[in-house]
């Protein structure tokens, strides 16, 4: 029996090693491969949701006003705002969505309030600028610079017809 255990070779015991070590360096492969294409995909959903929450938000927030008379664009905090004005309980309400310190806001107060400070909107999302252009009566044109640099153009028109009496 003792003759066995002599025989073993080095290269047994090599093999072994090595057979191991392939292994380990294929897991440690995988791993890495599997978590880069985790982080793509983690990246390309987080650049989708930015793109359709300030689309959706914005487009929601219209179609939910969409009266006669109610949205226009505007200036609030010297730059360009999007103002829809209703009327809750015979009082006169008004909502600015804009861009401040580089967030989307919204700031909904009393018609009379007079002028309140941007810092007192929420908070919607993170945005780099938001531009409004009217492009005919009702059409307007919208232009979000997001925080990665990236352009969300959309054009958004009223579907309300003439004043309502």
């Amino acid at each position: 029996m003792k003759k066995k255990f002599e025989s073993r070779h080095t290269i047994d015991m090599l093999f072994v090693i090595a057979l191991l070590f392939l292994f380990a360096m294929g897991a440690l492969m995988l791993i890495a491969l599997g978590s880069s294409i985790y982080k793509r995909g983690v990246d390309t959903l987080s650049k989708n949701y930015d793109r359709r929450t300030a689309y959706a938000y914005i487009t929601e927030k219209l179609r939910q006003c969409d009266r006669a008379g109610n949205i226009s664009s505007s200036t609030f905090n010297k730059s360009g705002a999007l103002r829809i004005d209703t009327t809750i309980d015979s009082e006169n309400y008004v909502t600015y969505l804009y861009e401040y310190e580089g967030a989307l806001m919204e700031l909904f107060a009393r018609a009379d309030a007079g002028d309140l400070p941007p810092e007192s909107g929420q908070k919607i999302m993170d945005i780099d600028d938001m531009v409004l252009t009217p492009k005919g009566e009702n059409i307007l044109l919208i232009t979000i610079i997001l925080t990665d640099g990236e352009e969300l153009t959309f054009i958004t028109t009223r579907r309300s017809g003439a004043q309502e009496d």
